[in-house]
């Protein structure tokens, strides 16, 4: 058996003949009666006795058609989210991002999303890279936003922007002046940085190394939030991206761009073999995209 076959079953039943069926269905009587001869030829038994020009279900089809009631209540659910999930007014989206960016533009973003689209439910959280990455290629999540490329073959990534790495110092520092900052111009400084190991670490670390200056870390941190709140207190000088500065509240800190040329970037992550939905294409180029093409770099 398969379902159409049982649809025109049930139609024949509520119409009481294969003409009636046919008006309900919209197709013709001889689809209708051809429909319902095969059916009765695999099950093996009559469905039907023909009387007067009319058909009667016998015993054995009013019990199947009694058993059939719940499969098609549940196809018509299945049908009715079909056309929700076509009509983004249902569905699901699960994603993770970076700290910088999920307390900003993405909480923006979603703002607006949730706003727009109630049904969709929204599953997000913020953590770091390599936790992301852990996520993704289990398949736990649709996609990642991070402010570096993901370190593996089995993502499919796209760089959304570039953002510049600032320099952060007190607002009474003797370099808060400058329209850039070099790493030769921090010899000697108490610098509150990140190791090599994360992404920021290694960006950071690659400027001064290209300078021949060597990076003393005096204090090492994990997020670029945490290296401008203790700017901010007065324990040194640090670095970090564009985003972390927009969000924050640093008043007693100054922002000054940090060498040439060197910066993060956003980058859009989902695992390899799992194309985006609908629901998350829709999250990124209507309320995603256009909070990072209006971002003022300056």
């Amino acid at each position: 058996m398969n379902l159409r076959q049982l649809e025109v079953f049930r139609a024949v039943i509520q119409g009481g003949s294969t003409k009636n069926a046919a008006e309900m269905l919209l197709v013709s009587q001889p689809a209708v009666s051809n429909m319902v001869r095969q059916l009765e030829d695999q099950l093996g038994m009559a469905l039907f006795l023909r009387t007067g020009g009319r058909l009667r279900p016998t015993r054995e089809a009013n019990i199947l058609y009694q058993e059939t009631a719940a499969l098609f209540h549940q196809f018509e659910a299945i049908q009715a989210l079909a056309e929700n999930l076509r009509d983004q007014s249902a569905g699901q989206i699960d994603f993770l991002a970076s700290p910088s960016l999920g307390q900003t533009i993405v909480a923006q973003a979603l703002a607006g999303f949730a706003s727009d689209l109630p049904g969709i439910t929204v599953a997000f959280d913020t953590l770091a890279n390599e936790q992301i990455t852990d996520y993704l290629l289990a398949q736990r999540s649709d996609f990642g936003l991070t402010n570096t490329f993901l370190d593996h073959p089995g993502l499919t990534q796209r760089e959304l922007r570039r953002l510049p790495v600032h320099c952060i110092l007190p607002r009474a520092h003797r370099l808060a002046a400058r329209d850039h900052i070099a790493p030769a111009d921090l010899a000697g400084e108490y610098l509150i940085s990140y190791p090599r190991s994360l992404p920021i670490g290694l960006i950071v670390d690659q400027a001064f190394r290209e300078e021949g200056v060597y990076q003393k870390i005096s204090m090492a941190i994990r997020f670029c939030a945490t290296g401008c709140a203790m700017v901010e207190a007065g324990t040194g000088i640090s670095f970090s991206d564009t985003l972390t500065l927009r969000g924050g509240s640093f008043p007693n800190v100054v922002a000054v761009p940090f060498a040439r040329d060197v910066s993060t970037s956003i980058v859009l992550s989902h695992p390899r073999q799992r194309p985006l939905s609908r629901s998350c294409q829709t999250f990124l180029d209507k309320y995603l995209m256009p909070r990072i093409d209006a971002l003022d770099l300056r």
